[in-house]
């Protein structure tokens, strides 16, 4: 069995470093063998050196410093996919990985030949609850909390997935349109239209704070003019992405759900 994780970093190395260990600690089956790649985005914090001193089997490729997860994570799947696994990882770097974590997506995706993804449920180890994993809800909008079994889903957080490699072959990599985010939204309502299932883990096997609102675009406490720079910054939802994101995936009401954010940072919401 040959899986390689994807996974891409910028300046968090003692993160990057704490997910690299957490992979390599996962409890795999008899003859599995775990390949990593690495897309380092040009970070200053010496985070490349670092990984290649401490694993040195991880492949490192070096990114522009203008990849963001999105690109980043693409360029990963690109060079992974030359060696062609039974399974692709896809990792956050920012997660806690539990060393269950391998052998419960396994029991939901099974054979490599399978059409189905699974998705890790993430904590949030402040809260002790759902952060990232499944979602569910029309848009996706709602996050599913493990119930101890495997929960359908219509998309994904990939902080941690699990994807065939017949999954692969039938959907490829991330759309190229996307930068930063929603390119793991995007891949897992792809899946869904496709008929390709999507399953949460019954419990947790990872953790990773959850992200807030604080400073970004839908902070209140900013000014207007702020929160529109903001929202069309790399990590916000650049106009163009996010048209393309919801013509995609929102149904007839995309043009609408194209507008909203922006109405609502002019009415100061």
């Amino acid at each position: 069995m040959h899986i390689t994780a994807l996974l891409t970093c910028y300046n968090r190395r003692n993160k990057t470093l704490r997910c690299l260990s957490g992979l390599q600690s996962m409890e795999l089956p008899a003859g599995a063998r775990l390949f990593i790649v690495l897309v380092d985005d040009n970070s200053s914090d010496g985070t490349a050196d670092a990984v290649c001193e401490n694993f040195p089997e991880v492949e490192v490729l070096s990114g522009s410093g203008q990849l963001y997860w999105c690109g980043g994570m693409r360029k990963a799947w690109q060079h992974a996919a030359l060696s062609d696994p039974d399974y692709y990882l896809l990792v956050n770097d920012d997660t806690i990985i539990q060393p269950y974590a391998f052998s419960e997506l396994h029991k939901i995706v099974g054979a490599p030949t399978s059409r189905t993804i699974g998705v890790g449920a993430i904590m949030d180890p402040v809260r002790g609850t759902a952060a990232y994993g499944g979602r569910g809800g029309a848009r996706g909008s709602k996050l599913i909390a493990p119930t101890g079994r495997p929960e359908p889903c219509v998309t994904l957080n990939a902080n941690l997935a699990l994807v065939t490699r017949e999954v692969f072959k039938e959907l490829g990599i991330l759309h190229d349109a996307y930068t930063h985010g929603l390119g793991d939204y995007d891949y897992g309502f792809q899946a869904t239209r496709a008929g390709i299932p999507i399953y949460q883990t019954p419990g947790f096997v990872g953790a990773c704070k959850q992200d807030t609102y604080i400073g970004s675009f839908c902070d209140t406490s900013l000014p207007r003019f702020k929160r529109l720079q903001l929202i069309q910054s790399p990590k916000g939802l650049p106009f163009k992405e996010w048209v393309i994101y919801n013509r995609r995936n929102t149904g007839w009401l995309w043009p609408y759900r194209c507008i909203t954010p922006y109405i609502r940072i002019l009415f100061g919401m």
